[in-house]
């Protein structure tokens, strides 16, 4: 029996189901004729006493054969369809079951496992992928809302300091009188509070557009890709040096499908934290491979805390030596790195000698 369940587990549903109906006709077959022989002797027994009722013996012979023979194929019958349904359906159609309950109640914590290579195993290896899918894309929703959390609450603390000083102002400004100065002082601070509440504004919803942001891929060859990067750093007012180190692994003719409007906002964060911080140098290691992109920006500065590095990338993050924030930048090139199918890295470097970030990339399909 457990080689005939192994023979059937891995076959085709309809020809494992054809062969079982094949072997299920060929046991009822043996089964009635087996009936049929000893129902023939058991009538020629019986006719011996009922000889005078003809029609009553032709009767009963013609009936207890027909039905026998049918109860026989019924019963031969149904326990091949349970065989059947045991073997190749019961555990997917219970895994699926399951899952699906879970899925229901929002839990997503648990494998499928295919029982067959069949077409029900199949169904359940996609199950199983449709689950990874939607696991990964509500872990996704989930981080961005948090995400989303923080920068709230980062700009609302942002918030309050220009919002605290504007009362503070209008309130010594009734409190004054006509003094012609310290009401043109109270403006000169109303103004500069308000200049920096558009400036939160405006960072607001460049990183909304940058989160919503669509990756149109274009054709660059290396070259050109090289091209609008320098041209991107000619027109950053610095008087740091910037030395390139390029690095080619792929013929410069070859086309990668990137969107240039991408690579230019991570670049142009890189160069803008790297200007930040540095103290005279800034080097910039571009290395292009037909699968892949790398954009290094090293700076010669401080070197970040153990706390700098492990919360550089997050929303708003500050460090109290700058009283400016690394977190925004940083943020958006991780997010545009990984729409990117990549990822965006920041580290000190060896000995101390200074910060450096890096972007990988990959081309999109």
């Amino acid at each position: 029996m457990e080689r005939l369940k192994m023979w059937l587990i891995n076959q085709p549903i309809k020809t494992a189901l054809l062969r079982l109906i094949l072997i299920g006709t060929i046991i009822s077959g043996v089964l009635i004729l087996g009936y049929l022989v000893l129902w023939n002797l058991l009538m020629n027994v019986l006719l011996r006493f009922i000889s005078k009722w003809v029609i009553t013996g032709v009767s009963l012979y013609f009936i207890g054969a027909i039905g026998g023979s049918f109860l026989i194929l019924y019963i031969v019958m149904n326990l091949t369809a349970r065989f059947f349904y045991q073997i190749k359906m019961a555990r997917p159609l219970k895994q699926l079951n399951s899952g699906v309950s879970r899925i229901k109640a929002q839990d997503l914590d648990f494998h499928l496992h295919p029982t067959s290579s069949d077409e029900l195993g199949s169904l359940v290896e996609a199950f199983e992928t449709m689950r990874q899918a939607l696991k990964s894309a509500l872990q996704t929703a989930w981080q961005l809302v948090d995400e989303q959390k923080q920068v709230n609450a980062a700009f609302a603390h942002d918030l309050r300091t220009p919002m605290t000083v504007l009362q503070g102002s209008v309130e010594l400004l009734e409190l004054q009188g006509n003094d012609p100065q310290l009401i043109q002082e109270s403006i000169h601070g109303i103004k500069r509070q308000l200049d920096r509440i558009n400036a939160f504004i405006q960072i607001m919803s460049h990183l909304s557009a940058v989160q919503n942001m669509q990756l149109v891929p274009s054709s660059l060859t290396p070259e050109k890709l090289e091209g609008l990067l320098k041209d991107e750093t000619n027109q950053l007012a610095t008087e740091k040096s910037i030395v390139w180190q390029v690095d080619f692994r792929t013929p410069t003719t070859d086309q990668l499908k990137l969107s240039s409007e991408a690579i230019l906002e991570i670049f142009d964060n890189q160069m803008s934290n790297a200007i930040r911080f540095a103290k005279t140098k800034i080097t910039v290691c571009l290395t292009v491979s037909h699968d892949q992109v790398e954009i290094r920006v090293e700076n010669d500065g401080q070197p970040l805390t153990h706390t700098e590095q492990i919360n550089a990338k997050l929303p708003y993050f500050s460090n109290g030596k700058h009283g400016k924030h690394l977190g925004v930048g940083m943020y958006i090139c991780e997010k545009l790195c990984e729409a990117h199918h990549g990822h965006f890295t920041i580290n000190n470097q060896p000995a101390g000698k200074g910060v450096v970030t890096a972007a990988l990339i990959k081309p999109l399909a």
